[in-house]
């Protein structure tokens, strides 16, 4: 028994031992370049692409370092100040559909690790298939858009490299499916669609060409692969060591429950907007009783009550009337008189019922009828809304989607026009949310209606008191007289300044707008507070 389990696990372990040998043949096939970095800058793969390390100025200055498999000379820290080795490998779309690069970076580098010879902002034609780590965090592809209907290109953005240890990364472009691909450490990062460029594109190890972004590669690089194939999850684990089945998992579960709240929103910003309509449109508004005179009611002759019935009437509707005045919150009492005032949502629903009830009652007496009028056009002067909102919010919040409306106008499809229709919703449902009845507003001790406006003053008013100083000096000529030289490069920085406040107030008014529509459509609608 003992022999034939022995048998079975020697039997698994070769097939799991042959598959795994497979997988590696199977990826050493489609590995194009290869820097181990084992004391030299050579080429695994080819007598072709060798970075010339050397002491003397090159390619690059370089010293050699650790590695993470702490052995002297087994890994390079690159200083900045390279062109970057333009190799043979033509990266573009046309040459290789499919294409990985990998890389182990320590701690937070900068510059572009994988650049290309492709120009940049010249006639749109971008290098997507470009690498590199800013602040410390990895960035790959160029975010321009052709148009605003359709991205040239799409370009991801990882969290930040740990520091002090290794990170891995792993970038998979694949223009059959067009989408890019990042891997950072066991972090995963997705982009759809991409659009590659079809140019002869070489690839540059360590910086980019004919780009205004043009930064040398600086930091710790150990191991540099690139295949002409898309690895998959899978086949990355199997090189680095690391599991990225829960990160797309997690990247997954992310987009969906950013779907759902983005979807949430719009659904909710709509509902409330056709609510608040609604309301506005067939809130209760109490309409006067017009008597001939002011002695009698205005209803038909045939339906006038005898003596007996006219006084029941009146009585029935002048107790409806009190009754309802009663529930009033009592506000102050003089000479044994108690002044009453309706505070609340539930005074003003009891009184409306109430006067539409003395009304059914058809009553005659003047001075019934007189009192139920007087109530009446207190409730309505007390319920009617007014705008206690801030206009300049309001307008400022308008201005993205309108330039963003005007600049795309002409690319929008169906589904892009309505989304550009949604991003009016904010600023209809702000507006429409504020509204608010009088007698809601009196009884706020602290009106906190005002608060995001004074934000947005707040970012405004520091840009226009942003005062550039003016640096000057003073010389003193040999016949005494004096000149004043200013230097007034500091007028530049104050418009940066400005502009940047302003662009901030912008985007931070799209946000603020949701948030006190969703603050007053509450207060002002559903619980009158």
């Amino acid at each position: 028994m003992k022999t034939r389990i022995t048998i079975f696990l020697m039997l698994m372990l070769f097939c799991m031992q042959t598959i795994i040998s497979q997988n590696q043949d199977s990826l050493s096939t489609h590995l194009i370049l290869f820097y181990e970095f084992n004391g030299s800058g050579k080429n695994s793969i080819s007598d072709n692409n060798h970075l010339k390390l050397k002491s003397l100025p090159g390619n690059y200055y370089y010293k050699w370092t650790t590695g993470r498999n702490e052995k002297d000379s087994s890994a390079v820290v690159f200083d900045g100040n390279a062109q970057g080795l333009k190799t043979h490998l033509d990266i573009s779309p046309q040459k290789l559909p499919e294409l990985t690069y990998i890389a182990w970076v320590y701690g937070r580098p900068e510059g572009f690790l994988f650049g290309s010879t492709l120009p940049v902002n010249n006639e749109k034609k971008f290098s997507s298939r470009s690498l590199q780590i800013s602040k410390g965090a990895v960035l790959c592809g160029f975010n321009k858009l052709d148009s605003l209907k359709k991205p040239y290109f799409a370009s991801l953005r990882s969290s930040a490299l740990k520091k002090d240890k290794w990170n891995f990364i792993a970038m998979t472009a694949n223009a059959n499916d067009s989408t890019l691909r990042l891997y950072v450490n066991d972090e995963y990062y997705e982009s759809k669609p991409v659009v590659f460029t079809k140019k002869s594109n070489y690839l540059i190890i360590g910086n980019t060409q004919n780009s205004p972004y043009n930064r040398a590669f600086k930091g710790q690089v150990d191991e540099i692969r690139v295949y002409n194939k898309a690895l998959s999850s899978d086949e990355l684990s199997s090189i680095s060591g690391i599991s990225f089945a829960d990160a797309q998992k997690r990247m997954e579960r992310n987009e969906t429950i950013q779907k759902i709240l983005l979807a949430g929103l719009i659904i909710f910003l709509f509902a409330s907007v056709i609510f608040m309509i609604v309301v506005l449109i067939t809130e209760k508004r109490y309409k006067p009783i017009k008597t001939a005179k002011n002695t009698s009611y205005s209803g038909d002759s045939k339906n006038a009550h005898v003596d007996s019935e006219v006084d029941d009437a009146n009585r029935l509707a002048s107790d409806c009337v009190e009754e309802a005045f009663e529930t009033w919150e009592p506000v102050i009492e003089e000479n044994g008189q108690i002044f009453r005032s309706p505070t609340k949502r539930k005074h003003f629903k009891t009184t409306y019922r109430a006067l539409n009830k003395a009304k059914s009652y058809q009553p005659t007496d003047t001075e019934v009828i007189n009192r139920m009028n007087d109530l009446g056009g207190l409730l309505n002067k007390l319920s009617k809304r007014k705008f206690y909102g801030n206009w300049f919010l309001a307008i400022l919040s308008l201005i993205f989607p309108v330039v963003y409306f005007l600049l795309a106008k002409n690319n929008l499809d169906t589904k892009g026009t309505i989304g550009a229709v949604v991003m009016f919703l904010p600023t209809i449902a702000y507006v429409l949310s504020n509204f608010a009845p009088n007698y809601v507003v009196a009884n706020r001790k602290h009106n906190s209606g005002g608060v995001f406006g004074k934000i947005i003053a707040f970012i405004m008013g520091a840009a226009a008191s942003a005062v550039a100083v003016d640096y000057y000096t003073e010389k003193t000529w040999s016949d005494g007289s004096k000149t004043t030289e200013y230097d007034t490069g500091s007028n530049a920085a104050q418009l940066v300044i400005w502009a940047i406040l302003i662009i901030a107030a912008i985007l931070l008014s799209m946000v603020l707008v949701i948030i006190a529509a969703t603050i007053a459509f509450f207060r002002n609608y559903v619980f009158y507070v």
